[in-house]
């Protein structure tokens, strides 16, 4: 019973973390894209200069990068979790082992996506930056219907 507890206790933990992690990279990501893509004029709608726009556009491309290899490694972390669940005889030891290693894989990622922010923060201006805050930050503290 205690094991199929913290097995259960453990699997929860592990999605809400995921999800948080997600929906702030996605997020992130979303953002770089529209800043890349909107408007005709350089910057689109935070009103980028060139300079900006070109740093701003290598601060993101960097972030896609090292998002896609550390959700490749979160994805091994996974596979090998859902494995070791598979196995009857599995250890709850191994289990802890592997998910405190997905933990660092997404304290690389929480990592990441902080330091792209102070990146981003560095490029644009005091006004420019709370608009972007404000746009990342909309879905998380605003409900849906704010957009």
């Amino acid at each position: 019973m205690k094991k199929e507890f913290i097995k259960i206790v453990l699997v929860a933990s592990l999605a809400l973390n995921l999800a948080f992690i997600s929906a702030g990279i996605y997020r992130l990501a979303k953002i770089g894209k529209n800043v890349e893509t909107q408007g005709s004029t350089p910057g689109g709608r935070y009103e980028l200069s060139i300079d900006q726009q070109k740093k701003l556009d290598e601060v993101v491309k960097n972030f896609r990068i090292r998002l896609v290899e550390n959700k490749s490694e979160v994805l091994e972390k996974r596979i090998d979790i859902v494995e070791l669940l598979g196995d009857p005889d599995f250890k709850t030891e191994t289990l802890e082992e592997k998910l405190l290693e997905l933990n660092d894989i997404e304290g690389e990622l929480n990592y990441e996506f902080v330091s792209t922010l102070l990146e981003i923060s560095i490029v644009l201006d005091r006004g420019q930056w709370l608009t972007f805050l404000y746009n990342l930050s909309k879905g998380w503290f605003f409900s849906s219907s704010n957009k």
